[in-house]
């Protein structure tokens, strides 16, 4: 794709990257009250366009998020940011609509994740905790109420662009009517002994309230929640944390492009060397992984 001048802006709390070319106008929006500079853009951006800002804090505490960066003269609005983004963060235009070059190109796949309900199991008596404990505020409750008291669940709608399918509301549905498939899984460890005495650091940055801190003040990781975005590991002014991400559930695709991009996700620790590929043809759906 030919480049273009591109100019970069900030309003409304987002960064915004346009591109006018002779037949078509593109525009690339990253969200800052959803970015929180995880660094997966900036680990497989084939052009190295992506920044990171690092995250400010304070006593132990997050002052200010991290975030992320472009440099417009580097981005080609190809779209692989787009699809790997954990938080739904970035969003791209072309011509009015929205678009993923790098995906209609059949050079990237789809990241495979969704959540339902069945309504049938849902009963006021699990005290609404799928919308109470949704750390993005992406499940919303209809009910039927007489005198303050619900007696219904009427719906349940879940916001596909909030959802970050980090699996809280299915853990916690005691009736078991939720159902979460996400699209990256791998493992996370956290050393609380390098940990200093009070530091949240960890806790502040994580969007799926992953980690909590325990009596002793420490920081304890409920991995059953986590999302493998890594914000935890680049916000750790200590190294205490590491994650390592080890499998992406994807559309099938066979691309060289996506190769270099899923090695580069999923291998920032050297132990994982080798890089496989399954696909379940009858399902059209693909398993990537890295194996020690």
């Amino acid at each position: 794709m030919k480049r273009g001048a591109s100019v970069k802006h900030e309003m409304n709390n987002e960064l915004i990257l346009e591109r006018k070319m002779l037949l078509f106008h593109q525009v690339l929006k990253l969200d800052y009250t959803k970015c929180i500079g995880c660094g997966i853009c900036e680990s497989i951006c084939p052009e190295e366009a992506v920044k990171h800002v690092p995250a400010t804090a304070k006593d132990g505490r997050l002052v200010k998020k991290p975030l992320v960066d472009f440099e417009p003269t580097q981005c080609t609005f190809c779209g692989e940011c787009i699809v790997l983004c954990p938080t739904n963060a970035l969003k791209l235009k072309e011509n009015g609509e929205e678009k993923i070059p790098v995906v209609d190109a059949e050079a990237f796949p789809v990241l495979l994740k969704d959540v339902t309900v069945d309504m049938g199991k849902c009963d006021p008596v699990c005290s609404l905790s799928c919308e109470k404990e949704c750390p993005t505020k992406a499940v919303n409750v209809t009910t039927e109420k007489r005198r303050d008291v619900i007696e219904k669940i009427l719906d349940v709608k879940v916001d596909r662009e909030k959802c970050i399918f980090c699996g809280r509301c299915e853990s916690l549905c005691t009736r078991s009517a939720f159902h979460v498939k996400k699209p990256i899984y791998g493992t996370v460890r956290l050393d609380s002994s390098l940990c200093p005495k009070g530091c949240r650091i960890c806790v502040d940055v994580c969007p799926s309230k992953a980690i909590s801190p325990r009596q002793d003040e420490k920081p304890s990781v409920f991995e059953e929640f986590c999302i493998y975005c890594g914000a935890c590991q680049t916000s750790c002014p200590e190294n205490a944390v590491v994650v390592w991400r080890t499998g992406v559930l994807h559309s099938e695709v066979k691309s060289g492009a996506w190769i270099t991009a899923l090695e580069k996700l999923t291998s920032s620790d050297s132990m994982f060397k080798k890089f496989s590929a399954t696909s379940a043809k009858k399902s059209r759906e693909a398993v990537s992984t890295i194996e020690r």
